[in-house]
């Protein structure tokens, strides 16, 4: 009996050796847009943080203050101006006038200030809070002013607001306040939520009182989950769908001989990653953390995995910025060096276990790493997990080696430093070093871009050579559409951002 994975694949092979063109998914009103991962929620302390998929729902139904501009600024959106204190001790936002929710409540500066006090109280405990850590508190003057009063200067704050996170995200203070917003979530954005089918597809629909309605083409978007990745190609090429989020290589190089299908990429910042456990034998010794990062070849993984369609990295600053990270590139010789000099220490060899998820990506990574480790005289034992089990052991601290990412965002310091010091709740590696604390810190407080650029560059370097993360490959995201697909698609931070696309079918 052939299952529907195989009848979609078979249809798709069939349209390939015709050559026949992708048939539009439903109609040229309503765009189809198939994701990796089910969607959590989107109440920020409740799902904590946004992944892709969410953030592409986000980013069509609730707006920012202001977006990124693609060349590492913001612009406006739900701003219109802002200015930054003399002293840089503040940045006050003109918010745009005559902006109404989904609800039908008006947008107003209390909404932003109540939005972001609530995330920034500690009593909330909200996973993103150490992202914005300057921030002290935001104020409402009147309706349309709203000021971010900071500890210090802080670079970043001009951009803040650009990134997909749940911080940036301004969503109805009502909807919050009734608990609905976890599973409707209601914002300013050109759609609306419509219905959500758990583990299936989630639906939203034009807004027809969106402030800025000209720009908006669509009736209807559809996003649907799509977990196996050949599922969600072979859905793209029958036509079942009109956009695939996808990391895959070999899926891009054939997207990429066929001329019925757009390949769309970005570099940019951050790094997929891996914890080593800072805390626990084996790696709360310097030593197999730098045997370990010798016997890790990046390159070879890259090739094999992503078929070189993600960069190798030395540091996840992006490509833009320079810097002498001080790299610890492949040595098998001398990971056997510090693999020996661990056993002679401690009586006993290298012996860890790599956490990693059942995906084909995970399988490949874990594969991979024990084949290296293999080579270099340590073992790693392998254990797939789910995504949601490999964060829950990862924040429990229940795990050697575990895969992770640094989001590429337009800059990576917030992380950074959350990653890093050593009394924060997000440093997963629990790693310790007073010379690391004084560094970050020093990053934060920069008061100027290439200050700040020199600071992070200090960071990896001493981050590089005590190894508390590894990287597996720099960030490079993709996202493939159908020829009929029109308009920008810029993919800042890997997400699929929708609401200014449109469709143009044939005949």
């Amino acid at each position: 009996m052939k299952t529907r994975k195989h009848l979609v694949a078979g249809v798709a092979a069939a349209l390939a050796l015709a050559g026949a063109a992708i048939p539009a998914a439903a109609d040229d009103k309503t765009l189809v847009v198939a994701l990796e991962t089910d969607l959590r929620g989107f109440e920020a302390l409740k799902a904590n943080v946004l992944g892709i998929s969410a953030s592409a729902v986000m980013a069509a139904t609730t707006e920012r203050l202001a977006e990124w501009d693609g060349k590492g600024g913001a612009v406006p959106q739900l701003a219109t101006s802002w200015e930054i204190a003399p002293d840089g001790t503040s940045i006050t936002y003109q918010l745009r006038q005559g902006v109404k929710f989904h609800n039908g409540d008006d947008f107003t500066a209390r909404d932003v200030a109540e939005h972001w006090n609530r995330l920034m109280d500690p009593a909330n405990k909200y996973f993103g809070r150490l992202f914005y850590g300057p921030v002290k508190n935001v104020v409402a003057d009147g309706d349309h002013t709203v000021t971010f009063q900071l500890a210090h200067p802080w670079v970043p704050a001009e951009t803040m607001h650009g990134s997909y996170s749940f911080g940036s995200f301004v969503p109805s203070s009502r909807n919050v306040n009734e608990e609905k917003q976890m599973r409707h979530p209601v914002g300013t954005g050109p759609f609306k939520f419509s219905e959500w089918r758990s583990g299936d597809r989630l639906i939203v629909d034009r807004n027809p009182d969106y402030w800025d309605a000209d720009r908006v083409k669509l009736d209807r978007v559809v996003f649907r989950v799509i977990p196996d990745q050949a599922t969600r190609f072979a859905a793209l090429q029958s036509g079942e769908v009109d956009m695939i989020w996808t990391d895959r290589g070999d899926t891009i190089l054939k997207a990429e001989k066929d001329d019925r299908l757009v390949v769309n990429s970005r570099v940019g910042a951050g790094t997929i990653m891996g914890f080593l456990n800072n805390a626990k034998p084996p790696f709360d010794d310097v030593d197999a953390r730098r045997a370990f990062q010798h016997a890790w070849d990046q390159k070879a993984y890259l090739k094999v995995s992503y078929k070189d369609t993600v960069p190798a990295i030395e540091h996840p600053l992006g490509p833009d910025v320079q810097c002498d990270a001080g790299y610890r590139d492949h040595d098998t010789a001398k990971a056997k060096e510090l693999a020996a000099a661990y056993e002679a220490k401690h009586g006993k060899p290298l012996d860890f276990e790599v956490i990693h998820t059942s995906t084909q990506r995970g399988r490949e990574y874990g594969e991979i790493t024990q084949q290296l480790m293999r080579r270099a005289g340590m073992t790693a034992s392998l254990t797939p997990v789910d995504q949601l089990q490999l964060r829950q052991r990862v924040f429990t601290n229940n795990y050697n080696v575990s895969g992770w990412r640094i989001a590429d965002t337009g800059d990576v310091g917030p992380q950074l430093f959350a990653l890093l010091h050593s009394k924060s709740p997000y440093n997963l590696a629990k790693y310790v070093n007073p010379a690391m604390d004084e560094l970050v810190v020093k990053m934060r407080v920069a008061p100027t871009q290439d200050a700040r650029n020199a600071a992070m560059c200090d960071v990896i370097r001493l981050m590089n050579d005590e190894v508390p993360i590894f990287y597996t490959g720099g960030r490079k995201h993709y996202v493939i559409t159908s020829k009929s697909v029109k308009g920008q698609l810029d993919l800042f931070q890997g997400v699929p951002d929708v609401r200014y696309l449109w469709k143009e079918t044939a005949g």
